[in-house]
């Protein structure tokens, strides 16, 4: 392995790209849109009958249910009449929905600040350096800070090398 390519490895940015955090930002978010009702139906009809209750195995029953406005499609029979009326489940969801939303605003910001653009993590910018350490120190140990760019002169290249 060359110096050369030691350095570039040292320095390639291994971070995602947009690209894939915009797809599982969007696959994520189309997850919870959709999976909301259903929740706020499992937790509405747990308040009622006492017990959480998903449409296990009858989940495009559910879809087609709500789709054409009603809550309880796909659970059991007993469980459905216990809930609300379809207008106080639309409320229910709504809010649920403006939680969801709100909860993925503060997660989206927080990866922002730690992935985003302008993120250093943990890097000072030359200024920040030179305050710390002093501009004396900073030149008196370039070569150790930034190898590729203040290597020694006169040290012998290692074997095998250019």
């Amino acid at each position: 392995m060359s110096m050369e390519r030691s350095r570039r490895a040292r320095f390639t940015n291994v971070a995602p790209t947009a690209g894939e955090f915009t797809v599982a930002v969007l696959l994520a978010g189309l997850f919870f849109f959709l999976s909301t009702p259903l929740v706020v139906q499992g937790g509405v009809a747990w308040a009622t009958s006492g017990g959480f209750a998903l449409p296990n195995g009858h989940l495009l029953d559910a879809y087609a249910g709500l789709l054409r406005g009603r809550f309880g499609a796909g659970l059991h029979r007993g469980v459905a009449d216990t809930l609300p009326s379809d207008a106080v489940m639309w409320v229910l969801t709504l809010l649920g929905e403006i939680l969801v939303l709100g909860a993925a605003v503060v997660v989206g910001m927080w990866m922002r600040d730690l992935t985003g653009t302008g993120s250093r993590h943990g890097l000072a910018t030359p200024t920040q350096a030179a305050e710390a350490l002093g501009v004396p120190r900073l030149r008196k140990s370039a070569a150790v800070i930034r190898p590729d760019l203040y290597a020694r002169s006169g040290r012998r290249t290692p074997v095998g090398s250019k």
